[in-house]
């Protein structure tokens, strides 16, 4: 009885009482709790007298509709589907709220949590924006300068492109000169979206001479901050791809955020068209015998000489599928190639000074290099 009288000296508000029980009876509001307890209190003592204003709190509960019309002009004009409320205050009103609840068992909640429940429902009943775990809009109101901070989510669209040019990386350039594929996406996206930034995530990447055929090479595009989220995918593929700039895009749709990670670890075998070059007419027996030792067989290939300033220097065991011949004509060939992911192409022919081994060159006796390359398809 004695915490029963002791409970209504913290001059505390119905909701705020009523909170430090919250997870008693977790079929009530804080509200509802707060007044349940409010009347057992005034049947035994035959009178309760809220306070007129509560400490905690401060009637924070009663100025959502100014909170609302904060967090719609900071909004503005934005498309967004889904919310996600968050907020902060003064940590010195949290740590005296726990104190209380301390005394009381630790059944409660937090006046931080509560406030984001019950705004992110005032919100949704209003706007008709649903609430979501991975939300287009994270909306913080810091209650203690009045102010909303916005987190937009990004948006991600997945396809797949293909590259007919042996002259433009994958991603930018460092000093943002020359164009790239994520470049020539990424900036007909803006202007779809509204966005602030781009980014590309592939699922693997050819060389900048490489081209890209075949069934194309899958990415998503990731755009930092859209204004907009809801635009013609077809309309802006057709912009993409009518743009005469050597690249395509196709299988275009809407994705999340998990499928980024799916894709870069995805791991598919991989058929190439090389033109492969010797300083001597190539001798077409030679070249057979030395193709059909790498049917099913594994290479080691440690990191190429090309790469090693930007990956670690590691030994792989790579298994080659086949290496077929399509074609010899004097000192040159045309060879076809399935692969592991993952593998060094110029290297598997050049054998890189000894190391990838053995290396078609090797084999055949004479030092080879690829002139030109290109991927046909992706089994995947």
């Amino acid at each position: 009885m004695d915490d029963f009288i002791n409970l209504f000296s913290h001059n505390l508000c119905i909701r705020c009482t009523g909170r430090i029980f919250a997870n008693i009876d977790t079929g009530m509001t804080d509200y509802q709790r707060g007044t349940m307890l409010a009347f057992a209190y005034k049947s035994f003592y035959g009178t309760y007298n809220a306070p007129d204003t509560c400490w905690l709190c401060n009637g924070i509960f009663n100025e959502f509709d100014k909170y609302f019309n904060m967090v719609k002009d900071a909004i503005g004009t934005k498309e967004y589907t889904t919310i996600l409320i968050g907020s902060k205050f003064d940590p010195e009103t949290l740590l005296e709220e726990a104190k209380i609840q301390n005394k009381y068992g630790n059944n409660g909640e937090s006046i931080k949590k509560e406030f984001n429940r019950e705004f992110g429902k005032y919100f949704s009943s209003i706007s008709g924006k649903e609430f979501s775990k991975d939300a287009d809009i994270v909306i913080e109101i810091n209650t203690i300068y009045d102010n909303v901070n916005l987190i937009i989510r990004p948006l991600y669209i997945y396809g797949t492109y293909k590259k007919e040019r042996r002259d433009i990386p994958q991603t930018r350039w460092i000093n943002g000169s020359g164009d790239s594929i994520e470049s020539l996406i990424g900036e007909k996206l803006l202007k779809f979206t509204g966005g602030k930034n781009y980014k590309l995530h592939g699922s693997g990447r050819e060389d900048v001479d490489v081209m890209m055929l075949g069934n194309g090479r899958e990415f998503i595009m990731e755009v930092d901050e859209p204004e907009i989220r809801n635009f013609s995918i077809k309309e802006f593929m057709e912009e993409v791809n009518n743009s005469g700039n050597g690249i395509s895009i196709s299988n275009l749709e809407f994705t999340g955020k998990k499928r980024v990670k799916e894709i870069k670890e995805a791991t598919y075998d991989k058929i190439y068209r090389a033109v492969v070059e010797c300083n001597t007419p190539i001798n077409e027996n030679t070249l057979l015998m030395a193709v059909n030792t790498f049917r099913n067989f594994t290479i080691s290939q440690r990191t190429p000489t090309r790469v090693i300033g930007n990956r670690s220097d590691l030994i792989r065991k790579k298994e080659i599928k086949y290496i077929n011949i399509e074609d010899i004509h004097d000192k040159e060939a045309v060879v076809k190639i399935r692969s592991q992911s993952g593998t060094y192409i110029k290297e598997l022919i050049n054998g890189d000074g000894g190391r990838t081994t053995p290396s078609l060159s090797s084999v055949y006796g004479y030092e080879l290099k690829v002139k030109c390359l290109d991927v046909l398809k992706i089994e995947r």
